[in-house]
């Protein structure tokens, strides 16, 4: 591959993948390496949560599904090498979560996730 190559990253199959909860199919756009951060009340910024590597965020993609909770992406913004969302989080008991995402893009998988969250 020379280096002109450039990978794309399909947005609109991802958001599919992640409202529907579909872990296999999430997963898959990770990067084998990559690194998905938390910023949320209970791991502020001096700790926040690290999950690292695909091994890991699938287990965490399990415990999302299996959470029942329901996800909506909206207010996407796509470039070639990143991209910035928000997340809605219905919990079962009626409180919502909200989540600004950015995702860094490396040979058209997710290299860096980065969430910060704020909760009812």
């Amino acid at each position: 591959m020379n280096n002109k190559t450039r990978f794309s990253f399909d947005f609109a199959r991802f958001k599919r993948a992640f409202e529907a909860q579909d872990v296999s199919a999430w997963l898959n756009f990770f990067d084998e390496g990559a690194e998905w951060i938390e910023y949320k009340h209970t791991h502020p910024p001096r700790a926040p949560r690290r999950l690292v590597g695909r091994k890991e965020i699938g287990d965490f993609l399990g415990r999302v599904t299996a959470s029942n909770v329901k996800l909506t992406v909206e207010g996407e913004i796509v470039g070639p090498d990143r991209a910035a969302f928000r997340v809605w989080c219905e919990l079962p008991d009626g409180r919502r979560i909200i989540e600004q995402v950015f995702i860094y893009f490396t040979a058209g998988r997710i290299a860096r996730q980065i969430d910060v969250e704020a909760w009812d």
